[in-house]
């Protein structure tokens, strides 16, 4: 799961991501189901892409500019690679990389896109995390919920609120996480298997489905 959610360094992770129609009442659940609110947040992703094409790269690591705007302020390059696990009724992404990121630099914006620039990428869109908030859940449950918008192209799309929910990967990742969704009243058929940089950037392309609504895991509101 990407920062600032308050994962250890040095573990892996699973973790499952779903639009939200009323933030509210899913705040409500959070806290319900015994969240402690960590921090409010936001950030905005430059997404990096290879300057020259690389066959088979596709999907499988995310290089991305990150400028922190909460709870602190800072520019750091992250890298970041998962798979999706689609069996057994959801889809689940594991992070294959310590932490769900790893840090390549950290410093001013011009220094980290010459980083980047200088081991082949260049910056492709961006994605804005807004009123963000990060709770954590007991036994090590990690809960977000963010605005999310997109830019590239002299385009700009708004993709609504978004929450994930993550827990450190292993044989009962899948089990806990099912059961915390119950807790929320998330329904888990209705999780979202992209990352986000992929969800983006088909809305940017004005891809069909780019507004990406599965069956909602709140239909009784749909204001926020």
């Amino acid at each position: 799961m990407r920062r600032p959610i308050p994962t250890e360094a040095h573990r892996q992770e699973a973790e499952v991501r779903f639009p939200v129609f009323s933030t509210r009442g899913f705040g409500r659940r959070v806290e319900a189901a015994g969240g402690r609110l960590r921090f409010g947040y936001a950030f905005t992703d430059t997404v990096l892409r290879p300057a020259r094409p690389r066959t088979g790269a596709e999907g499988k690591a995310v290089l991305r500019l990150r400028e922190e705007r909460r709870p602190q302020v800072r520019c750091r390059l992250l890298l970041s690679s998962g798979e999706l696990d689609r069996t057994r009724g959801f889809a689940v992404k594991r992070s294959a990389l310590p932490g769900g990121k790893v840090q390549l630099y950290e410093g001013g914006r011009g220094d980290a896109l010459r980083v980047a620039r200088a081991l082949g990428f260049e910056p492709a869109f961006r994605i804005r995390h807004e009123q963000g908030r990060a709770w954590t859940l007991p036994g090590g449950v990690e809960v977000v919920l963010e605005r999310v918008r997109g830019y590239g192209g002299g385009r700009e799309v708004d993709l609504g609120w978004w929450a994930e929910v993550a827990v450190p990967h292993g044989p009962l990742a899948r089990r806990r996480l099912a059961s915390t969704l119950v807790r929320l009243g998330l329904d888990p058929r209705s999780a979202v298997a992209q990352g986000l940089p992929e969800i983006v950037a088909r809305a940017l392309a004005g891809a069909a489905g780019s507004r990406v609504e599965p069956r909602r895991s709140n239909p009784r509101r749909r204001r926020p």
